[in-house]
């Protein structure tokens, strides 16, 4: 399975005050104890990060089984096909509806959710790169651009295995 890729918009935070912030970060912060006039120790801000990025493996946990259950699903009927089930109309209607289905499921439900999931792990993870930002102004926002980059590939490429470990056990079985 080749998972589906989420790519974050650009970090948009470098040079902003607490007040200038999204207020969907400006709550996160304050909720984390993060917010001014705190100066959170730099071990509090890297639990932060791993408890956020341990909260999105939780959260795409179903989202993973509905896309494997989708994908095995697909691959059961295909085999069914290969296999020459009798080209009835009404069977060759039915199986078309049910692809329907299972498409409109897939892109009118789990990839939107998936997203969703995503964007709302990003606004944490991008609030923590905020906060790591605090008292370093010579830096640019290119080089916070590639510091946010550094710290997310790896959560993000775990998701990707998460998500294909899944399917592989799902498929072998």
């Amino acid at each position: 399975m080749i998972p589906p890729v989420y790519e974050p918009l650009p970090y948009a935070l470098s040079g902003l005050n607490f007040t200038q912030l999204p207020i969907c970060t400006q709550q996160y912060l304050q909720q984390a104890k993060l917010a001014p006039p705190h100066a959170p120790d730099v071990n509090f801000i890297s639990a932060e990060r791993l408890n956020i990025s341990a909260a999105l493996s939780s959260s795409l946990i179903k989202n993973d089984l509905d896309l494997v259950e989708l994908r095995l699903e697909t691959i059961v009927m295909a085999s069914d096909l290969e296999i020459g089930i009798p080209s009835q109309d009404d069977l060759q209607r039915h199986v078309l509806a049910v692809q329907e289905s299972r498409l409109q499921k897939l892109l009118g439900d789990v990839l939107p959710e998936r997203e969703l999931i995503f964007n709302a792990f990003m606004i944490k993870f991008d609030a923590l790169v905020w906060v790591d930002q605090q008292g370093r102004e010579h830096y640019t926002p290119e080089d916070w651009q590639r510091y946010r980059h550094a710290l997310l590939k790896p959560i993000l490429d775990h998701t990707s295995q998460q998500l294909v470990a899944l399917d592989n056990a799902v498929i072998d079985g």
